[in-house]
Formats: C-alpha cells, sequence, structure tokens
C-alpha cells in the first residue's frame, strides 16, 4: 500500500473503541499538513479496514463523513480520491460564469406595472401524494442544539447587534461556501442574495429584469405562481411544451423571429413531468442564450433529489457569461428551508435587487437561519440530503414496481432520475376524476397534493408524489384502483 499510494496508510496506535473518529482526524491531518493533496487516491474502504484490523462499516462511517464535508470525493466506479475542492484550497472565480456586469441590462423602475388580476391557470392533471420529504426526516435535534445556542447567546446581544443579524450575512456566507465547494459554481459572495418565499423571489426578479410586454418563454405553464408573476410584470408569455423532442429547436426557431427577453425553466426536474434536461440540451440552450443576448431564469427546488451516480448539473455551472439567474429552495427538508429562496446571479444584478424596498424583518427568524448555516458548514445538511436521497430512491424503486404489478395495463410512465414524483399517462379512455370519485365514495380517503386543483373536465394525467411514503397504503391503494377500472373500463 505503501508503494500505491502517498502516504503510508497504516495508522499507528489505533483504538478500534473509536476508530471511526480517529480515521477520520488521521485524513483530515494529512490533508492539512499537504501529506494528501487534492486528487490524491484513497484506498478502498474495505482495504483499509483490512490494513489496520478494524471494521468495515467504521471505515465507511468516516469516509462519508468526510465525503459530507467535501474534504473526500467518491465516484462509484473510479474510487474515492481527496477533493480537489476541499476546505484548504481556495476556489478560483470562473470569469465566464456569474459575471462582475449582467449582460441582459435591466428595466427602468419608473415604467408603469400595474398589478392585474391573475388569470384562473387549469392544471390538466391530478396532484396525488406529496412532493416534499416527510418532515420527520429532518435531524430537528441536531437543528435545536444550534438554534437554542444562538438564541442564548442573542440575549447578550445589543440592539444594534440583533438588528445587524438580519442582514443576513452568516448564512450568505454559507451558502457561498456550500454552492462553491460542493456544486461548482464559482461564484464571489455578492453574487448571491436570499428572499423568503417564492413569490417574493420571482416578484423581485421579475420586477428589474420584464418590462411590460416584454416576450418570456415559459417552460412550466401550469405552475400558478409563476404565472401570476409573469402576468403582474405583464410579459407577453409564449409556452414552449419542453416535454416534446424538438424543444430545443422550437426555441430555437422562436428566437430566430423573435425578440425574446427571458427563458424561464427547470432544467433538473420539470413541473409537473420530473423531466430533466441532457447535458447537450443544456449546453445548446446556453448557446442560444449567449447568442441572442437572452437572459435564462433558472430555478431548482429538486437539487438533494437525484438518483444517479453524479448530480445533476445546473446552468449555473456552465460558462454562460452571466446569462443565467439562478434560483432555487435552499433545501426541501422543511417548511423554513424551502422558503428560502436563494437568487445567484452577476453582481450587477445582485446589487439592482439589493437597492429594492427590504422585505418586512418580522417574517424572518434569523436564530433558525443561523442554526441551518451552522447545519451547512458542519456537513450535517449534506448528511441530511445523502440520507434523504437514498430513502427516496429507495421509495422511487418500490412505487415503481407497485405500479407495474397492479396497474401496468392503464397507464405509462418513465422512471424519474430527479425529483420526488412519478408523471403517470392513464389510458386515453379513464377520466381520473371519476375513477378517484369512485375511491372517495367507497369512504377510502384520497390523498391529493395541497396544491391540486380539482376540475371538471376529463382527466388522464396524475402527478403522484412518493416523498412521504408508505408500502402497504400504495400496495393497498393500486390493488383498490386496479378494482375499480376493471369495473369501470372493461370491454
Amino acid at each position: 500500500m505503501k508503494n500505491k499510494y502517498s502516504i503510508n496508510w497504516l495508522i499507528p496506535k489505533l483504538d478500534k473503541s473509536k476508530c471511526t473518529s480517529e480515521i477520520e482526524d488521521f485524513i483530515l491531518d494529512a490533508i492539512k499538513y499537504k501529506e494528501l493533496e487534492g486528487g490524491d487516491p484513497i484506498p478502498p474502504y474495505r482495504e483499509l479496514a483490512k490494513l489496520n484490523k478494524v471494521s468495515a462499516s467504521s471505515v465507511r462511517r468516516a469516509y462519508t463523513k468526510l465525503i459530507d464535508g467535501n474534504w473526500l470525493t467518491s465516484t462509484p466506479g473510479s474510487g474515492t480520491f481527496v477533493s480537489v475542492s476541499n476546505p484548504t484550497e481556495s476556489i478560483p472565480h470562473r470569469a465566464s460564469g456569474f459575471t462582475e456586469r449582467f449582460p441582459a441590462g435591466f428595466v427602468f423602475l419608473n415604467k408603469r406595472q400595474e398589478t392585474q388580476s391573475a388569470k384562473h391557470v387549469e392544471q390538466p392533471f391530478v396532484g396525488v401524494g406529496t412532493d416534499f420529504p416527510s418532515p420527520s426526516s429532518f435531524p430537528e435535534e441536531k437543528f435545536l442544539e444550534y438554534y437554542n445556542h444562538f438564541r442564548e447567546a442573542s440575549k447578550n446581544l445589543s440592539q444594534a447587534e440583533l438588528l445587524n443579524a438580519y442582514k443576513g450575512r452568516f448564512l450568505k456566507d454559507a451558502v457561498v461556501e456550500q454552492l462553491n465547494r460542493k456544486r461548482g459554481f464559482g461564484i464571489k459572495s455578492n453574487m448571491v442574495d436570499i428572499v423568503k418565499s417564492r413569490k417574493s423571489c420571482l416578484d423581485r426578479v421579475f420586477k428589474i429584469l420584464i418590462s411590460p410586454g416584454e416576450v418570456v418563454i415559459n417552460t412550466s405553464p401550469y405552475d400558478v405562481k409563476l404565472s401570476t408573476a409573469l402576468q403582474k410584470c405583464e410579459a407577453n408569455v409564449y409556452t414552449v411544451n419542453r416535454n416534446e423532442a424538438d424543444f430545443i429547436e422550437r426555441i430555437e426557431q422562436i428566437l430566430e423571429y423573435t425578440k425574446v427577453r427571458a427563458i424561464h425553466i427547470r432544467p433538473q426536474c420539470s413541473f409537473p413531468e420530473s423531466f430533466a434536461l441532457s447535458t447537450e440540451s443544456c449546453a445548446k440552450l446556453v448557446e442560444l442564450a449567449i447568442k441572442h443576448r437572452i437572459c435564462i431564469i433558472e430555478e431548482e427546488d429538486d437539487h438533494e433529489f437525484y438518483y444517479g451516480s453524479t448530480p445533476y448539473k445546473p446552468l449555473a455551472c456552465y460558462e454562460h457569461d452571466g446569462y443565467v439567474i439562478y434560483m432555487g429552495a435552499l433545501s426541501k427538508a422543511t417548511v423554513d428551508t424551502i422558503a428560502l429562496r436563494l437568487i445567484v446571479a452577476s453582481t450587477q444584478f445582485i446589487n439592482e435587487l439589493q437597492n429594492l424596498p427590504n422585505q418586512s424583518v418580522e417574517d424572518r427568524d434569523v436564530m433558525k437561519e443561523q442554526a441551518y448555516a451552522e447545519m451547512i458548514l458542519n456537513g450535517d445538511m449534506a448528511e441530511y440530503a445523502r440520507q434523504i436521497r437514498l430513502k427516496s430512491k429507495a421509495y422511487r424503486d418500490e412505487l415503481h414496481i407497485v405500479l407495474n404489478n397492479h396497474l401496468h395495463k392503464y397507464l405509462s410512465y418513465e422512471i424519474p432520475e430527479n425529483g420526488l414524483t412519478f408523471w403517470l399517462k392513464f389510458n386515453d379512455s379513464i377520466d381520473l376524476n371519476v375513477v378517484l370519485g369512485t375511491l372517495e365514495s367507497m369512504g377510502i380517503p384520497v390523498p391529493y397534493h395541497p396544491n391540486s386543483q380539482k376540475t371538471n373536465k376529463k382527466v388522464n394525467y396524475m402527478m403522484l408524489g412518493f416523498g412521504a411514503f408508505d408500502l402497504n397504503e400504495a400496495e393497498g391503494a393500486a390493488k383498490m384502483l386496479a378494482g375499480i377500472l376493471d369495473n369501470l373500463y372493461r370491454k
């Protein structure tokens, strides 16, 4: 092992009763003192366990914690290595990513902008189940440790110090560290803002980006909050279905003949289809934005939920020359973290955002924000994300088996690689309003998604969430649905 690796991995005086923490400290010291550098290989955990005569699970726990802290990185089939962006390394700013100057320009804020009443957006699907994880999965005890610490410390703050905390610098710093080291954004601290609530986030961004009458391409037409925000700024909206095979070609055709201001898109996980864009499509979209000098508004709420070997690469990480504005939830872990919306953009754009009237401080709990910041910096949020991703992948696979076993002759779908929903297409003859109504008439409650809209029109699409999942409940519901469908639609 000494010849194969840059250091000797026989750890002296290893205490088997606490070997996990000692292995972790050994690797940390080797990185901090430059005995190991970014890119250096680390032995497989079984190999290190065998050499040091300790359990493989103890070594694996040490590796997992170091990976969550971005000290190590692991790729299935390739091995484990010292992370090139570990906390001892500085992260260079990517000049061709987010830039100092925002190239797409701004709205003149003295222009007339009237609030219009929102038109009803009718969703051609039924929403069932949850597209967010069960709150019970969040490490509440760990969070409360941090929260109570900051609450006690705040008792000794002066009024000026307490009000200064509302600037939220601690959470922004933690977010920048996370986005750079864990996700490769390559941004500076003045390229991030944090806003409470998605509605406020959309309204503030659109206020300085879109003038009345300007064309915006919307790829999520059934997103009620988005549609309302676009109506409020009086945008001229073109809708493009990103599920179509010629999605990029259709956008390219629009750009050739129409002056477009912005494209709103969820490249990682669209709503409601849970459809992800390919790397080639993402690269082409960025290329078109630069060529036609249009802004891409990228929203991403499901960054914790990917089921391949590597996380999805957001448009923010492509060489976009400042034309991307990234917006997303801090995490789907809790109601509070979903409401905390990150805005990442060129420095000039963030400065314009911060010139708008501040949000009301009554809506914020700075102690919670400090606690979340500590969880990010200490790797607790990364550990939560890893655990919930593994659990969600198991839920997805179990639900696929249930659907395939009991309802395969009535529907079609693709297994989602991102997010927390299946997009089910039932046979054209089926009306889900009738089917689910039959179920309710039998006294069985249907777990409609909280945002699901009822319609009297025939519907044969279902957005089925598996964020909070019970196998027995799913199995029983699938059997009952199959029975109802057999009775209603048998030939």
